[in-house]
């Protein structure tokens, strides 16, 4: 009677975290699905008011439309970066001393052979994003292996901002546009592991297992019924 109550038990236990883990893998179908959605871009800020100079970049403002104006001070290559699914490029990118005070890096768009002299104040538009981990080139004079302040900061004094700036616009004091070759400043979407339809195939495994465990106990007494039906 002790061994039949405590199988009891344990199959009850059992079922009870199978049915868990279900549920955990439902709540993991919808956050895919919830993280992949479309989000209508917030209304454009200033930096300043995202992100200070010397100190990490905050999640919440990572994505955001920023608004900067400065003047641009050093020019780099960052060489192998993704612009499309396909495609990969050498990117132009710049240090602006901002306005407000610090530095920050700001992607301009596809390299250009020919150096483009630009006014004194720069107004520009852009997304900004988190600083990039893995180097995508050699070390050069002048080349970004990676897109990130971190590798700049003997080239200058300035307490640079944490993350880059893609450039949407630009614009001197006047209001005139400046053209360059934009690249796509597409929001950065959060990663989540698995599939929709794989988490919720793991919820028919999960409570598959939970059902199997509640009818172990009684698996000898059905089976002893076919027998006696036969």
């Amino acid at each position: 009677m002790k061994n039949k109550l405590l199988t009891i038990f344990f199959s009850w236990l059992f079922a009870v975290v199978f049915v868990f883990l279900g549920f955990w893998q439902l709540g993991r179908a919808h956050d895919v699905q919830r993280l992949k959605a479309v989000k209508p871009d917030a209304p454009a800020i200033s930096l300043n008011k995202v992100a200070k100079p010397g100190t990490n970049l905050e999640p919440d403002a990572v994505n955001r439309i920023v608004n900067l104006s400065g003047t641009y001070v050093k020019s780099y290559i960052a060489p192998n970066q993704k612009v499309s699914s396909e495609n990969k490029t050498s990117l132009e990118v710049r240090l602006m001393k901002l306005k407000s005070g610090g530095g920050v890096l700001v992607v301009r768009g596809i390299e250009d052979m020919n150096y483009q002299n630009l006014p004194s104040q720069i107004r520009v538009l852009g997304r900004l994003y988190p600083r990039q981990t893995a180097d995508l080139a050699k070390y050069k004079s002048g080349v970004l292996t990676r897109i990130d302040p971190s590798l700049i900061t003997s080239d200058t004094n300035l307490d640079l901002i944490d993350g880059y700036v893609i450039a949407i616009s630009e614009k001197n004091e006047l209001g005139q546009a400046i053209n360059s070759e934009r690249v796509l400043a597409a929001p950065l979407l959060p990663r989540v592991a698995g599939y929709y339809w794989q988490h919720l195939t793991y919820v028919v495994i999960w409570w598959l297992f939970a059902l199997l465990v509640l009818l172990a106990p009684f698996y000898d007494r059905l089976r002893g019924r076919k027998v006696r039906v036969r």
